[in-house]
């Protein structure tokens, strides 16, 4: 962690559909982020929806092992974010980390915009590589969000001031009942982003008469690269991003809209 002040705002990047076991997720990213030199310290999860507990990543590692001392079954730790934090259960002080809701299919990363947005989106382009190397996401995106990074979930207060947004539309969508529904609406996106993980439903989908990919490069929307094994990563210029959304809520293709 670094000794600058927080700014208590997240950079945040979404990934919807995303599908692992805990265990295999956290080596991952606790792997990735030490080799970057970001250490994820400590843990934090919901034990089946119904208490939230806290500890360091290698108390958590030795509880695992300890016959005297057992933990619940892994895949019942639920909202389980790793992270680096001044006072680990104070949110408020956490500088980054991952977290996975493993029923949620939802995974989210965050940092504190203090670590410079050009150096986390470099770091979050590098980790999304690894992430969606093995695994195919429905989709994602690019996030911002004072004092915490729920954003994600949705919420009638929640949102990113997009062209008909609507947060609470997003938490119903992505309410347990609704989740399968939603993530089977494969060329649907909640909205357009700064940037974009699409799928090749969405890499599939003709735009006055053009793939995906030549739409937006004939039109000067950015650019799109390869960035996982069935996923791909839409950059978007923030002076498009506008004209971008009013073109994609009229073609009925966002789902977080009212």
């Amino acid at each position: 962690m670094h000794n600058e002040q927080l700014t208590n705002f997240y950079v945040g990047f979404a990934l919807h559909g995303y599908e692992n076991d805990i265990l295999s997720w956290l080596k991952v990213v606790t792997t990735f982020f030490e080799g970057n030199n970001y250490p994820l310290m400590s843990v934090s999860y919901d034990i089946n929806y119904s208490r939230v507990e806290s500890k360091s990543l290698k108390i958590f590692y030795k509880n695992l092992q300890d016959n005297h001392n057992p933990i619940l079954p892994v895949d019942k730790l639920y909202s389980f974010a790793a992270f680096a934090a001044e006072k680990q259960n104070i949110p408020m002080t956490w500088h980054y980390g991952c977290d996975f809701d493993m029923p949620n299919k939802l995974l989210i990363l965050f940092f504190d915009n203090s670590y410079e947005e050009v150096k986390i989106l470099s770091f979050y382009k590098k980790i999304l590589q690894v992430l969606l190397k093995d695994k195919v996401v429905q989709g994602g995106y690019l996030f911002y969000q004072q004092r915490a990074y729920s954003y994600p979930l949705g919420n009638e207060y929640l949102t990113q001031n997009f062209y008909k947004e609507d947060g609470q539309i997003w938490k119903i969508l992505t309410h347990p009942k609704n989740l399968s529904d939603t993530l089977n609406k494969k060329n649907m996106y909640r909205h357009i982003y700064k940037q974009n993980i699409l799928s090749k439903f969405h890499m599939d989908e003709s735009f006055n008469g053009l793939p995906l990919a030549e739409w937006v490069d004939k039109n000067n929307y950015g650019g799109i690269e390869k960035i996982g094994i069935e996923n791909w990563l839409w950059t978007v210029p923030e002076e498009k991003l506008h004209e971008i959304q009013v073109f994609f809520y009229n073609r009925h293709l966002l789902v977080g809209v009212k």
